[in-house]
């Protein structure tokens, strides 16, 4: 079978082992489509498509549960692709954006709402620029707040000047592909011993102990890379995460069966009670430990209220990025010209579509809106905050003005329902 390097392997082998119920594959791409998800006109490499849809075909093959996308350098600092992804996965996958110094309050909300958790830093220089540290310092202001943590990407020979730097991270560090060492140097070798000293001092700091296929000398079945990743799954085993790296772009050598690479975790994880750790504890930890939310909405008791929570902002997502578009005065001119047409360039609902048209303001929070962002429709309709809350309310300006003025909304017939029955 003649194998595209540019491509994934269109046939990946059944792995053996069988991975714990809830594994999680750690680090994953998605690339394009191109014609949807164009590439960035500053990449540094071109990769073959790899949607969404045959990333969920070979989760599914290999028995895996979930998915943690990671933003890659080709796509740049416009995440749509990924965040396409997640929105399709729900609560199956998670994402690792790469935002620009600049990122807004806003823009980094719409990504926690779609499931981002973290941002990435690549130094890899033969994928992207070299970078100001300003640039970095800029972003972790706004994403340390959000409990996001950093991934980074480096090569072995880069560690001594980027110790320091990472050392000082004041979040959760993740080290993609266990830092790449070059393996033929062995688990004795200086460079090696600097990484495990630095994950010594630094509990803060994770590891993922994938990329076998790009660390090997030997090839498939990647026999030299074993030790690194044995060593540190027994050392680190509640700081270290698994992932394929799918669709493996930029390997000069071969096509990696993800069957194999799968096959591969036995070898480092080598008892039922790492692998837990490995595959599903602890990338359960990291990206899905706050979203666990109540079976039933806690409010749905409160006459009138609608909870914005994370499955509601999820499901708003691209109605929302709609409202905030209108913050531009090109994107006002262009929806005013002709809704319905500008509304088709977002993947909205019919129903979310429909909501807009009418202006039906409950009904959009009720399709996942959130008051904030569909504060923008308003006010490109020409209305005021408080022209829109009458409105919601079933009331004239002027009466809801009066009612605001008098101490606000009388408490009775809006209590709670357990209240109210307790009565």
């Amino acid at each position: 079978m003649q194998l595209d390097l540019n491509r994934y392997h269109p046939a990946p082998r059944r792995p053996g082992f069988v991975a714990p119920a809830g594994a999680v594959d750690a680090h994953c791409h998605v690339f394009g489509p191109g014609d949807v998800f164009p590439y960035s006109a500053t990449r540094k490499y071109t990769p073959g498509d790899a949607p969404k849809e045959a990333l969920f075909a070979l989760r599914d093959h290999l028995g895996f549960e979930r998915n943690v996308i990671v933003q890659a350098s080709c796509h740049g600092t416009e995440n749509a692709a990924m965040v396409d992804a997640l929105l399709a996965a729900g609560d199956r996958a998670r994402g690792i954006a790469v935002v620009p110094a600049g990122v807004t309050d806003d823009a980094l909300a719409m990504l926690q709402a779609a499931g981002v958790r973290g941002v990435r830093f690549n130094f890899l220089r033969r994928l992207v620029d070299a970078t100001p540290r300003a640039h970095y310092e800029r972003i972790l202001e706004k994403i340390v707040p959000l409990g996001w943590h950093v991934v980074i990407y480096f090569e072995a020979p880069e560690l001594p000047e980027l110790a320091p730097f990472i050392a000082a991270l004041p979040t959760t560090v993740v080290i993609d592909h266990m830092g790449r060492p070059d393996v033929d140097l062995g688990i004795e070798h200086a460079q090696w011993r600097r990484f495990l000293d630095l994950m010594d001092a630094h509990p803060n700091i994770w590891v993922k102990v994938s990329g076998a296929e790009r660390l090997s000398k030997t090839g498939s079945p990647y026999d030299d890379v074993v030790p690194f990743g044995r060593e540190l799954v027994e050392h680190y085993s509640d700081r270290v995460l698994w992932g394929t790296d799918w669709p493996h772009p930029n390997m000069e050598t071969h096509v990696p069966d993800d069957g194999l690479l799968v096959d591969f975790i036995p070898r480092i994880a080598t008892t039922a009670a790492l692998q837990r750790k490995l595959l599903v504890d602890n990338p359960m930890r990291l990206y899905w430990a706050r979203s666990a939310m109540p079976d039933s909405d806690p409010f749905d008791d409160i006459p009138g209220t609608t909870l914005f929570d994370a499955q509601r902002s999820r499901q708003g997502y691209h109605l929302n990025m709609f409202c905030m578009s209108l913050m531009s005065a090109l994107n006002r001119a262009a929806f005013k010209a002709d809704e319905r047409a500008y509304l088709e360039t977002f993947p909205m609902t019919l129903e979310q579509r429909d909501a807009v048209l009418a202006r039906h303001w409950n009904r959009m929070l009720e399709l996942g809106g959130n008051i904030y962002y569909t504060s923008k429709l308003g006010a490109t309709d020409g209305l005021s905050f408080q022209h829109l809350a009458a409105k919601m309310t079933g009331s004239t300006q002027e009466d809801y003005a009066r009612m605001m003025l008098a101490g606000g909304r009388s408490v009775e017939g809006n209590r709670s329902k357990r209240v109210e029955n307790r009565g």
